[in-house]
C-alpha cells in the first residue's frame, strides 16, 4: 500500500499520517477511518510536501516512530524549524518498543505517543487531547500577541465575569500583588469608578438579553482632568449561536477627544474675550426660547455695550481697547459665578455683549445689569480712563423668535445710548 486518501466526508477533521510501516499504517487508518479524514502516505518527503502545502487543512499530524527517530530525528527538527506548523499537534505512533530515540521525540514539541495495543477510542481520545491542548496553546500564544497592541481587548462570560483581558490597566484595584487575576472577577469587584463600573455591568446584561452590541465613551476622571475610553462590545456566540459571553475592546481616545474638544472651542469661543462667541450665544438662545414655549421657564436678555469705545481706540490705540474689552470680559466671568451660572456671557461682536439668563424673571435681570454697570463704572484699566457700558434688558416671550428677542433687546440698548450712556433700561 503506497497511500491511502480517504476523503468520505469534508465535515470530518483531517488527519495527515506519515508512516513508514504499511501494517501499521492500515491498522490505524482502518480504526480511524470512520471519524477521521485520513491521508496518509509512507514516503517521508511526500508527506513533508503535503504538510507544507495544505498545513491548514489538518487538524493534527500522525508520525510512524521509524520516520520521526531517523537521522537523529531529522524530520522532526526540520518541522520544528517552521513557525507555521508551531500550532498543529503532532504524535507519534509507536510500535511499542519505546526505544530511548523514540522517546526523545518528545523534544520535538510533539504533543503524545500512540502505543499498542491500538485501541480506536484511545487513539481518538488521545488524538482530541492534542487538539484541544493545542487550541488552548493557540489561545494563549494569541493572547500574548494581543498584549503587544495599546487596546485592552477582553472577554466575559455570561455572568459578566473576565474569562481574560489583554491589559490589567491603572483603573483595576489590584495593586502590586503578583498573584492577581483579573479572571473572574466583574467590573464591580475591581474597578475603582464605580459609577462606570456599574453602568459597565447593566450594559453587560443587556447584550447578553438582547444580543445587541454596544459603542460608548466613557469619561474617568483622573488628578488632572479626565481620561476618555471609547468601549466596544459585541455578544460572543457558540457554534449553535447560543450566547455565551462578551468579546470588547477598550481603547483610550483621551488624546483624540481632548482635541475635538479644543476643536469645538475653537469654534465656539472668541480668541479674545475667552466668551461665546455670537453664533454660539445665539445657538443657546435658540435652544432655551424651546424651553420657554414648552416647559414655561423664563429666560431674559441683557445686551451691553461700551460707550465711546472708537475713542478709546482713536485716543490710546487698538492695544489698549482690547485691554478694555478684555477687563469687560473679565467682569462678566466673574459675575457669572457670583450669580452661580446663571448666564452665559458672548461676544456679540466689536464692544458689544449679550447676556443669556436661565429662569431669570425681568426684574432679577434688571438688577444684574445694574451690578455689571456699577461694576464696570469702577473698573481700572490702567493707561486708559475709566469707562461704562450702557444695557437694554428684556424678557422672552412664549411667541419671540431668535430675531424678535434680539431685536428688542438691542431696542433697549439703544434707548440706553440715547438717554445718555452709562445706564439701564427695561424693555
Amino acid at each position: 500500500m503506497n497511500e491511502i486518501n480517504n476523503q468520505k466526508s469534508t465535515a470530518k477533521k483531517k488527519i495527515l499520517f506519515i508512516c513508514g510501516d504499511l501494517q501499521q499504517m492500515s491498522t490505524i487508518c482502518e480504526l480511524l477511518n470512520e471519524d477521521y479524514d485520513m491521508t496518509c502516505t509512507e514516503n517521508k518527503d511526500k508527506g513533508k510536501r503535503l504538510l507544507s502545502e495544505h498545513y491548514n487543512d489538518f487538524s493534527a499530524v500522525l508520525i510512524g516512530a521509524e520516520i520521526a527517530s531517523a537521522d537523529d530525528h531529522s524530520f522532526l527538527k526540520s518541522i520544528q524549524r517552521k513557525s507555521k506548523f508551531r500550532l498543529l499537534p503532532i504524535l507519534i505512533v509507536s510500535s511499542g518498543e519505546f526505544l530511548e530515540k523514540e522517546i526523545d521525540c518528545l523534544k520535538y514539541d510533539t504533543a503524545d505517543f500512540i502505543a499498542p495495543p491500538y485501541y480506536r477510542k484511545i487513539i481518538e481520545n488521545r488524538i482530541e487531547n492534542a487538539i484541544r491542548c493545542r487550541d488552548s496553546a493557540s489561545f494563549y500564544e494569541m493572547e500574548k500577541m494581543l498584549k503587544e497592541l495599546p487596546q485592552n481587548i477582553y472577554i466575559k462570560d455570561e455572568e459578566g465575569k473576565y474569562i481574560f483581558a489583554t491589559h490589567t490597566w491603572h483603573h483595576y484595584e489590584h495593586g502590586n500583588d503578583p498573584n492577581w487575576t483579573i479572571r473572574g472577577k466583574t467590573d464591580v469587584d475591581i474597578r475603582k469608578d464605580k459609577e462606570n463600573a456599574v453602568l459597565a455591568m447593566k450594559k453587560d446584561m443587556e447584550i447578553l438579553r438582547t444580543g445587541r452590541g454596544e459603542d460608548y465613551v466613557i469619561q474617568i476622571p483622573n488628578e488632572i482632568g479626565s481620561e476618555y475610553y471609547e468601549v466596544v462590545k459585541r455578544p460572543l456566540r457558540d457554534d449553535n449561536g447560543n450566547i455565551v459571553g462578551i468579546i470588547g475592546i477598550l481603547h483610550d481616545i483621551t488624546e483624540h477627544e481632548l482635541l475635538k474638544q479644543r476643536l469645538k472651542s475653537a469654534a465656539s469661543i472668541d480668541g479674545l474675550t475667552g466668551l461665546y462667541n455670537r453664533s454660539e450665544i445665539q445657538s443657546y438662545i435658540e435652544t432655551e426660547l424651546i424651553r420657554v414655549r414648552e416647559c414655561g421657564k423664563n429666560l431674559s436678555l441683557i445686551m451691553l455695550d461700551i460707550d465711546n469705545f472708537k475713542q478709546v481706540n482713536d485716543n490710546y490705540g487698538h492695544k489698549e481697547g482690547d485691554v478694555v474689552i478684555t477687563a469687560l470680559a473679565k467682569l462678566l466671568k466673574s459675575k457669572q459665578t457670583a450669580f452661580e451660572k446663571r448666564f452665559s456671557a458672548g461676544r456679540w461682536g466689536g464692544e458689544e455683549f449679550m447676556l443669556l439668563l436661565y429662569d431669570t424673571g425681568i426684574f432679577d435681570a434688571a438688577r444684574i445689569a445694574e451690578q455689571i454697570r456699577q461694576s464696570f463704572a469702577n473698573t481700572f484699566f490702567g493707561n486708559v480712563k475709566p469707562q461704562t457700558v450702557s444695557l437694554g434688558v428684556t424678557q422672552a416671550r412664549i411667541d419671540d423668535t431668535l430675531d424678535t428677542l434680539c431685536i428688542r433687546v438691542d431696542s433697549g440698548l439703544y434707548k440706553a445710548k440715547k438717554s445718555g450712556k452709562n445706564c439701564v433700561v427695561v424693555i
